[in-house]
Order: structure tokens, then sequence, then C-alpha cells
């Protein structure tokens, strides 16, 4: 009893370090993620009554870190394949051709920009780059929101959300993370994006009704009929020596068939998937083996540190869950947290995830809470997958600059300040987030 109350002191201590570092910015995630479990893992095996300067204790140890590391190296082989094929797709126009194709067909008004600032927001954030989103489609819309007198924080925040909901991709590095967390579940990526697909769609309809709606009160305010040409859109597009205007159908049937194998074909791995999508890509867009190199040094340079961090995360995972501290937690938390509640508590956590999310970062939300509360609510007969797929969608991240950094970007770009940004988003999207939580109940994809 002693031994599970000292396991159970320690593991709470090492998930507020842990977000405590990270928070403050003390060290690197890298750094934390290595350490920070190997020292509990050292303090749990002496509570639990071994040596850690044994071999036996040792080895215990590496154990520990070995099934972790376990959990999360297929999700990291993806990354290495995935984030470099759509950050290649994204070179060669692919992207910016589909935006364009859909601003050559739209009358442009001020609800028109709104819609299409979350319909640009979505097309980009399919490279899986939250930096890439602000730093596209702010510039991109920014001249038509003053042009048609638009509120400017509506940029961002519309951004924001599309942001969150297209995340929900099987390549995209946070549903990886995610996908991390559930390792008994076949290529969990594809899994939990599946189970999301409506979600996704529930949140695109009641975003595109939002900004409509913006838009619409904006131009109820206008003085005088704004006109402006779709050249003066397109103009806004540049190319460069990298654009593949003329291997567009290419690009995307090679995209579309890619993504068909990993929903059709789950029993090929995924990083493979990738892996074969990429080498063809980097055959059919460049000839040349000198240039597929550069290239190549180029996206690798965009892995770091977010893959490391994703693999290292399972060190975290595998030592408080393979030393016994995740039970002794679970075991606690049980004993205070009411059973009335018990089953419900992942829906609570769900419901509170924006102003939640003010107290951790991406890496400590996935890795220290998402964990604790998986554990405790299988306890309850709801599934660890249950879970996940209920907390992924972690809100409060567009609001928190310590959890997405990227808003600097996005409201220096707009013009706006950061605290501008948390006034006028807060309340609209911790009301989407209840309303997300709501339509997961009533459907069924968040309960059991």
């Amino acid at each position: 009893m002693r031994m599970n109350t000292c396991l159970a002191v320690l593991g709470f201590a090492t998930m507020i370090i842990v977000t405590i570092v990270l928070l403050k910015k003390w060290v690197s995630t890298l750094l934390a993620f290595t350490t920070i479990p190997l020292i509990a893992g050292i303090i749990a095996l002496v509570i639990s009554g071994g040596n850690p300067l044994s071999i036996e204790g040792v080895s215990s140890i590496g154990a520990w870190i070995k099934t972790g590391i376990g959990m999360t190296s297929d999700i990291t082989l993806m990354m290495l394949f995935s984030l470099p094929y759509f950050m290649l797709m994204a070179d060669t126009g692919l992207f910016d051709d589909i935006v364009k194709a859909i601003m050559k067909r739209v009358p442009i008004s001020a609800p028109v920009v709104c819609v299409l600032t979350v319909v640009v927001a979505c097309i980009i954030e399919l490279d899986g780059s939250i930096t890439s989103v602000f730093l596209i489609t702010v510039p991109l819309m920014l001249p038509l929101y003053e042009r048609f007198k638009v509120d400017k924080r509506v940029l961002p925040f519309a951004i924001a959300i599309a942001i969150l909901f297209m995340c929900n991709t099987p390549w995209n590095p946070k549903i990886l993370r995610a996908a991390t967390l559930i390792p008994d579940v076949a290529n969990a990526s594809t899994a939990i994006f599946l189970k999301l697909v409506p979600i996704q769609i529930f949140m695109f309809v009641l975003l595109v009704g939002i900004t409509a709606f913006i838009g619409i009160r904006a131009r109820k305010h206008q003085l005088e009929e704004i006109a402006i040409s779709h050249e003066d859109l397109l103009d806004q597009f540049q190319d460069t020596e990298l654009t593949r205007h003329n291997l567009f159908w290419v690009n995307l049937l090679l995209t579309a068939l890619m993504i068909f194998c990993l929903i059709a074909f789950q029993s090929v791995p995924q990083y493979y998937v990738f892996a074969l999508g990429l080498v063809i890509a980097l055959a059919i867009n460049f000839r040349d083996l000198g240039q597929q190199s550069k290239l190549l040094k180029k996206y690798a340079a965009e892995l770091f540190p977010v893959a490391p961090a994703v693999l290292l995360s399972g060190v975290v995972v595998g030592v408080m869950q393979e030393s016994g501290m995740l039970d002794a937690m679970v075991n606690a938390m049980m004993g205070v947290v009411p059973p009335a509640l018990g089953p419900w508590l992942y829906i609570i956590v769900a419901l509170f995830s924006t102003p939640l999310m003010l107290l951790f970062t991406n890496d400590t939300w996935f890795y220290a809470l998402m964990p604790l509360v998986s554990a405790f609510s299988i306890q309850y007969g709801v599934p660890a997958e249950t879970v996940i797929v209920t907390l992924f969608m972690n809100f409060g991240s567009m609001i928190s600059v310590i959890a997405q950094p990227q808003l600097y970007i996005a409201t220096d770009l707009t013009g706006i300040t950061i605290d501008q940004h948390i006034r006028f988003t807060f309340f609209k999207l911790w009301a989407i987030n209840i309303a997300v939580v709501i339509f997961g109940v009533v459907t069924g994809i968040f309960m059991p």
C-alpha cells in the first residue's frame, strides 16, 4: 500500500515537473523526454525494492525504455516520409493550383472572403505544417479583409479553427502523436482519422457557417459596392524553380492513390506507403539526383525536433507504464474521483480543453495528461481509443502561444496583438469546443 502511494506521488510529480519545465522553457522537449523519465524510473525502481546500480536494475529500466520506444518507432518512421512528401507537393505548387482553381470560379464578396479563408487554410494544412498555413493564408487573404472592411481578427481565428480539424489526416504530426498512445491498434493514425471524419465535417460546416455570418454582417456595414478582379487575386501567387504546374494531375493522382492505399490496405505499413510515394514523387518531379538530394536535406531539417520528440515521448509513456507509476496514479484517482463521475471524466476534460490547454503544452497534453486519463477511463470500461479520439482536438492550443508559438506569426502578419487574438477567439473557441463534444457524444463517436 505504501509502495503504491509512493509510486503515485512520484508519477504525479514527474508529470508536473515535465509540464513546468516545458511551459517555462527551462529545457528542450528532447532533454525533458530523455532525462526526467529516466530519473523517475530510477526512483521507481528503488521504491519497488530494486537496485538501480545492479545489472538486473539497469536491465529493468532498459526494458521499460525499449517498450516505450517500441510504441513510437513506427509512427516516427511514418513522419520521416510523410512530412517530406507533403512538403514536396507544396513546393511543386499542388496546393496553390487547387486554391487558384477555386478562386477563379467564385465571385468575391465579404462573406466569400471569410469562407474562402477556411477553404484555403484547409488545403494548405494538408502538408501538416501549421507555420506554412499562417505564412501563406494570412498574406494572401489580408488585403481582401482590408478591401472589404472585415474585422482582421477573424482571419487568424478562422485559420486556427481550420487547422484544428485539418490536423485529422493520417500523416499529420498531431495525429501521429495521438497514435503512439494506442500501440495495440493497427495503423492507429488511420484508425483515428476514420473515426474523426464526421467530427471533421461537422467542424467544417460549423466554421463555414460562423465565418459566412461574420462576412454577411460586414457586408451590411459597407457603404459602397466593392469589386475585385480574379486577376488581382491570382497575381499574389508566385512560382519558384520548384513549381511543376505541368505535373499537377500526376501529383494529385499520386497523392489520392497514397491516401486510398492507407485506408484500403491497412496491413501495409503506413511508413512504407509514404516512403514509396516520396521516392516516386521525387523521381517524377525532379530528375536530377543532385536536386533530389538538396530537397531531402531541406525537408530533413524540418523534421527536427518534432520527429525525435515523438520517438522519445515513448520513454515517458514506457517508463511510467512499465514501472507501475501509471497504475498507482490511476488507483489514487479512483479513490478521489466519485464513482458516478468516473466513466465521464474524459468527457469532462474534453469539455474544458479550451481553458485547460492554457496550463499545458501539446507534448504534455498528449504524453502526460492523455495517458493518465486513458488509463483511468479503462477502469470504467471506456476503451483507450475512445479517450484518445475524444481528447485529440485540444482546442485551447489555438489560443496558447506556449502550445502553439506559430500564433505570433499569425498575429504579426495580420497586424493585431496576441492579446487581441485571445480575447476575440477564447469564448468562440470554447463554444465550438463544447458543440463538438456534444456532437461526438450524441453521435456515439466519443462514447464506448
